[in-house]
């Protein structure tokens, strides 16, 4: 399904989602937990520099699955040599604001040419789908246009632009590594081609699990047999490159990843980090941990027990961290710090 959302243009006009979501006493945990880490792809270890998902230019969290997808930012508009390549609103393939926040990625799609080139963008979700749970999924796309380099003066359009999970990466740590060919298939995709060049379409869909799906791949998954595509604009390149922002994979189920679960007085856990080591011990029955960082990912993970003691080892996660304690429908959350 198809649905536009206003692009945000204009500077000043944003949206902000997912900040009322607080952990109170007695109440229902939030239910639009995301799974998807970094979403609208604005956390990043240094403003991008050049084209390509390069180490150190990308979204933290994302990697190219396959050939050189891009990551724009509009921190970039202040570094001379790149501000029209990688920057927001205007760089080499497109003039357009972010979604949410400041940032986006790019992906190519489609150009009729034999080779069928495409590239992916891939993710490890928070904590894999549970099997036959419910799950809203969305994201949001933009066909290039009017770009400084590339589609100055037109661009192309296609079907196809879709959502896949898999139990298993495929992520490129440096410029090279291993084949992704077209499944021809998807989770959820566009079974029109997106022209809209001003707003941003969101495309959404729900999906039950039907395996214990670990990461989110984002692209083109079909042959250019299989692939609608048409020139927009004034000219067209043969080529067509879409931007994706606002990248959702929402469980909706009850008692599916802990929604549900009651935020309540219970007896508090006992905690303490020695060596490197947190050991827990919480007085309620069976129990799990999980910690996560501040973006939401889960870095470790065990379960406890009735009246043992959990151990779960965060020596090499120096920083502010989030303890996540889960009996039942009994939820209990921490923040703490590992020197």
């Amino acid at each position: 399904m198809l649905s536009s959302a206003k692009n945000n243009r204009w500077p000043g006009r944003r949206q902000n989602l997912g900040l009322g979501c607080l952990l109170l006493v007695a109440t229902l945990r939030c239910g639009a937990q995301n799974l998807v880490p970094n979403p609208s792809f604005e956390l990043t270890d240094t403003c991008p520099y050049t084209i390509g998902f390069q180490e150190g230019d990308r979204p933290l969290h994302w990697y190219s699955w396959f050939n050189s997808p891009d990551y724009f930012n509009a921190c970039a508009n202040d570094l001379q040599s790149v501000d029209t390549l990688v920057g927001v609103p205007l760089n080499g393939w497109s003039y357009q604001y972010a979604w949410e926040g400041n940032a986006y990625i790019g992906l190519y799609a489609f150009d009729g040419y034999p080779d069928e080139y495409r590239e992916y963008a891939g993710v490890e979700l928070i904590e894999p789908l549970e099997v036959g749970c419910t799950y809203q999924l969305r994201f949001r796309i933009n066909p290039a246009y009017g770009g400084s380099y590339w589609l100055i003066d037109g661009g192309g359009a296609c079907d196809n632009i879709g959502m896949l999970f898999t139990t298993a990466s495929n992520a490129w740590y440096t410029t090279t590594g291993p084949l992704f060919p077209c499944r021809n298939y998807a989770h959820l995709r566009t079974t029109v081609p997106v022209t809209d060049t001003l707003n941003w379409t969101m495309v959404e869909g729900t999906m039950v699990a039907d395996s214990a799906y670990s990461h989110l791949v984002l692209g083109n998954f079909y042959p250019d047999s299989l692939t609608n595509g048409f020139a927009i604009g004034n000219s067209w390149t043969d080529i067509t490159y879409y931007l994706v922002d606002g990248v959702e994979v929402v469980p909706l189920d009850a008692g599916c990843h802990g929604l549900g679960a009651i935020e309540v007085d219970a007896p508090k856990p006992w905690m303490h980090l020695v060596h490197g080591t947190i050991q827990v011990h919480w007085p309620v029955g069976h129990f799990e941990v999980k910690v996560m960082d501040l973006a939401g990912k889960v870095v470790a993970w065990t379960k406890a027990d009735a009246g043992n003691e959990a151990r779960i080892e965060v020596s090499e996660r120096a920083g502010l961290l989030i303890i996540q304690l889960q009996s039942g429908r009994v939820l209990h959350t921490s923040k703490f710090v590992v020197p």
